[in-house]
Order: C-alpha cells, then structure tokens, then sequence
C-alpha cells in the first residue's frame, strides 16, 4: 500500500506566499516516489497562475465535535483552563483573535470580556525549546532564528478559544487553534487510533515565518497531548521584489510578464535568509536569462540539433567500446544528481536542489566541449565515438528531465518530448534514475521552441531587432585587453570572474568561458573588451565591462581572441 503522506501549508502574506511553491516540489518528490500525497493549500490565484498541483484547504474538517474533544483533553492535561478574561474578539464573526485583525472574516475586533480557554504555554518551555533543535524542523538554518524568536517571546498563557456556552460547548477558536485541529483530524486524530499513527508522522507543515509564534503554540498543544512528533515543520523566511523604481511588486505579475517556470525557478533557487529577502527584478530577469536561457535551454537545444544533424534525428546505438574517461565520469555525476535533488528538497534546502541541477547542467556542457560530436563527424572511423557521446548525452537530458520533475514540471515534460520518450514510465519515473544506459536507443528525437527564451527587459522581441542609427557606433569604446587572471566563480557553474588590463587601468569582467577554457589557457590572451559601460551587478558579483563572443554552429560561446601581437589598448572600430 503506499505510504499516505499530509503537506499543509499555513496563512501566507503576500511576500511568503512562495511557500506553497517549497512545498509544491515536496509534493511532487513524494509522488514521484510512489507516495499518495494529499496537499492541503490556500490561495487560488497563486496556484492557479503557477499551476499548482493541490487539494484545496479542506476547511471544516475540525467541527464543533472535534474541538470539544480537542480542548476537553488538553484541560485534562491540566495545560489548559477556562477563566472570564478581556479579549480582542470580532465584530462581524465572534471569533477570538491574536493578531491585529480576524484571521477569518477581516473584520474588526474589539475588546469585550468573555469566557476563554487559554493554554498554559510556558509549562512546555522544555519540550518547546527541544522540538526547536530537532532535525524536524526545517530548513536547518531556520532553527536558530526560531530559537531566538522563543527566547525573546514574552507572553504567558497563551488565548486558544471562547466558550459560547458553557452546557451546549461551543467554542469560538482563534486561528492557530483552528488551523492545528485541522491538521490533527486530517491525519485522523480522534477518527481513526490505528490510521493516525501512520499519517501524523508524514505530515508536514509549512509556516510563514510571520506565523512563527503559531508553531510555540502548536508543539505547547501536541507536548500536552503527548504525541509523537510530526514529519516536519518547514519555517520559511519571506521574499519581497521590487520594480526598476524600487517598488514593491507582486510576485504574480512577475510571473506573468517573465513566465511563471522562470519565477518559480527563481524563488526556488534563491537563498533566503531569517531576514529580509529583497530582489530587484533586474536580478530575477539576469537569473532567468543566465541559468534557464543560456545554459539549461542551450545545452537541450545543443542536443537535439547535434542528434538531428549527425545522427539523422534518432538516438544512435552506444560502442561500449568507445567510452572515454570523461564518458565515465559524466555517467557518475548523473547517478549521484537523484540522491542530491532528493535530499535537499526534503531537507527544504531548495537552493541546494537548485545549485546540484545548475552543476550537472554545466558538467554535461564541458562534456560536449571536451568530446566534439561536430569534430569526429568529419571522420567516419570515429562514427562509433560519435555514436556514443550523442548517446551519452541524451541519457544525461533523460536524468536531468527526470530530477527537474519536482522543480520545473513543465520543462521536464518539454525535455520528455523532444527526447521522444513522454510517457514512457520505464524511462522516466524516479527510480529509473538508479541505472545509467536505458534511454531507448532509436527513439526519434522532436525539436521544439526554444525552452526559456531569453527576456529581453526593455522591449523588442524575437530575432530581429530594430535597427540603430550609425552614430551610435561611435559611443562603444572597444579596446583590446589582456586576461591577466580567469577565476571560477564558486557559486555558479560556467562563468570566470576575469581580470582584464589595457594597458592603463584593470577591469573585472564576467564572461561565460568555463566551458570552454582553461584559467592557464586563458591567462595571457587578447580579447575585445567593451571599456565604457557602466558597472553592473551580476548575482553577486560585479562586472565593468563585457568581451566579445562569438556564438558557435553548436550554440557554445566562444570568447574572441585577438592575435598575441596586437598591442594593449588598441582602439577596435568600424572602417566606414
């Protein structure tokens, strides 16, 4: 029987709403692993604009019967007690409330005297404090932050509900109440002794970091209850954006214009921290253009067309006989690409998943630079090489299409398609990645448009572009420099942060040449650099100028080399 497993997610604000995107990959790892996920969600219009695959919020499931039984067994406890008491309550609902405003109607609250029950918080101290510095709560780094949070927490006994009526007991709850009770009767709790057992250890629970006191008060009620610990409480820090004019922007309407798989990738592959997370939207465009455009788009449109072009649109045969080192090596890094993306998504260090596919993308690159299918097509003797490196990298696209599933669905299927394999479970489920070889040799190969186009930000779309008046040449300062220095960036996979002299001052250059270059081949060289642009930031590094590249009948960039005798500082200009 599969195993039956519960992925809610709490109230969201505008800047966490990406929450339900950490656990929409959860999800979808689950499944993929042959899980029966039940994904428990809020918010239509965010689902609905990233085509998330949930269940609803399921409301009501905790009713009147249930919280009776709730709060009689925690008075039992002896953690809970009724006492007429001044509280925030709601005008339009009656609901009591800890927050500013009614968590279920929005309607304004007033102070009034009623009958609550509050939950004696601090007895749980202990138990509150353990659970903090448990592998449970995820991502790691969000346990501190929430230690710090309970060490500064000041409030006592904590308000869980009203009492409407002492005889009939009917009970108002606040939010965080009614939001636990609906996951304890999700998972069974008071309906079935032998299904929560199975159930209450794989649920996992995500929570706005604005929400955090909510997850005090949750482990103060389940500490009580004394039940066992649930499969994890996911913390998330918020993300803001802001506009070219230092705006706030919804989240929404940058999926909208730039494509929600782009965003989604973004969000997913940012490294959040417990404060705040702002990022411009000249850096969410760069990011898109930068890892989805030029390499994950690239390296698929590289291979379907190299299969088109030298292996008449069908993946060839492998010649086991013909494998290199660097065959070998390729082979290793995709076996180990499942188990990375698998375990920092369950462990929500989703960046980490992020990065693990970036470098596999980058490692299958440098394979196609080192192997050159388009040199040992101009040999026959060397067909049976061919053969084998084209095949090895359409078996590299089937693993990285497989590990994208959980992160960018849409593109998965897109690489399924153009490989000639949708559909076929034996190739593409999630435990087909535990052996290397099976891509089914024959199958037609389908090109597509382009995967992530490039986002051109300030207007002009598709390849023509319009066209400039020839004064404008002569703004460009293009002078020859020599690469002092190549470094690889530690954390994105293709790029040397260069040092470029001109013979009167040096320039830190970003280029994409890691493919294809060595830092010693490199050190030495004359390129053309663009001396009189303004400084830009990249990721997190900043570039003050750009070098020429010539884009090769592969789709590679290779940097343009000028020859070793042209003087630094020439000035590069157009004749006429």
């Amino acid at each position: 029987m599969d195993k039956q497993v519960l992925i809610s997610v709490g109230p969201l604000s505008r800047n966490s709403q990406w929450h339900l995107l950490a656990a929409d990959a959860l999800a979808r790892l689950k499944r993929l692993l042959g899980d029966d996920v039940r994904f428990r969600a809020r918010d239509a219009e965010f689902a609905q604009v990233f085509k998330l695959e949930y269940d609803g919020e399921s409301q009501n499931i905790a009713g009147l019967q249930f919280l009776s039984q709730l709060i009689f067994r925690l008075q039992q406890s002896g953690n809970v007690y009724l006492k007429t008491a001044r509280c925030h309550v709601c005008k339009e609902c009656g609901h009591p409330s800890t927050s500013q405003s009614c968590s279920f109607c929005g309607g304004e609250l007033e102070l009034m005297e009623r009958d609550c029950y509050f939950l004696r918080i601090r007895r749980q101290a202990g138990a509150i404090e353990t659970m903090l510095r448990s592998d449970f709560v995820l991502p790691v780094h969000s346990r501190n932050d929430l230690l710090n949070l309970w060490n500064s927490y000041s409030g006592d006994d904590v308000l869980m509900a009203l009492a409407v009526s002492r005889g009939e007991k009917e009970y108002l709850p606040t939010e965080w109440l009614q939001e636990l009770a609906e996951i304890l009767a999700a998972c069974k709790y008071f309906g079935d002794e032998k299904a929560f057992p199975r159930l209450w250890p794989e649920a996992y629970i995500f929570i706005a970091r604005e929400y955090a006191h909510y997850i005090f008060y949750w482990w103060g009620v389940i500490s009580s209850l004394h039940l066992p610990r649930p499969g994890g409480l996911i913390c998330h820090a918020g993300m803001e954006f802001l506009d070219r004019k230092g705006n706030a922007v919804s989240p929404l309407l940058l999926a909208k214009n730039y494509g929600y798989q782009g965003l989604r990738y973004f969000m997913l592959g940012a490294k959040t921290g417990a404060g705040e997370n702002i990022f411009e939207e000249e850096k969410v465009i760069q990011k898109i253009n930068l890892d989805l455009a030029n390499e994950l788009g690239n390296l698929v449109s590289r291979v379907i067309a190299m299969v088109y072009r030298f292996g008449q649109g069908l993946v060839p045969a492998p010649d086991i006989l013909t494998r290199q080192t660097e065959d070998l090596d390729l082979r290793e890094s995709a076996l180990a690409l499942p188990g990375k993306v698998r375990a920092n998504i369950e462990n929500q260090e989703l960046h980490l998943a992020v990065a693990a596919l970036k470098n596999f993308i980058g490692k299958t690159n440098r394979f196609i630079e080192v192997t050159g299918p388009w040199q040992l097509a101009d040999y026959p003797e060397e067909q049976a090489r061919l053969n084998t490196v084209l095949y090895s990298l359409c078996e590299a696209l089937r693993f990285l299409a497989v590990a994208l599933q959980p992160l960018l669905p849409e593109a998965s299927g897109s690489i399924f398609q153009q490989l000639g394999i949708d559909g076929n479970g034996e190739v593409t489920s999630w435990q087909s990645l535990a052996r290397w070889g099976i891509m089914p040799v024959g199958s037609r190969v389908t090109e597509q448009t382009v995967l992530f186009p490039r986002i051109v930000p300030y207007g002009g779309t598709g390849p023509e572009h319009e066209l400039i008046m020839r004064e404008e040449l002569a703004r460009f300062k293009i002078v020859a420099a020599r690469i002092v220095s190549a470094e690889l960036l530690p954390e994105y996979e293709g790029y040397y942060q260069m040092i470029l002299y001109d013979g009167r001052q040096r320039f830190r250059v970003l280029a994409p040449a890691a493919h294809s270059y060595t830092p010693e081949y490199l050190s030495g060289k004359k390129v053309a650099l663009i001396a009189n642009l303004h400084p830009k930031k990249i990721m997190d590094y900043t570039s003050e100028g750009e070098v020429l590249t010539v884009e090769t009948e592969t789709g590679a960039l290779d940097l343009l080399f000028l020859p070793d005798d042209c003087p630094e500082g020439s000035k590069i200009l157009c004749l006429n």
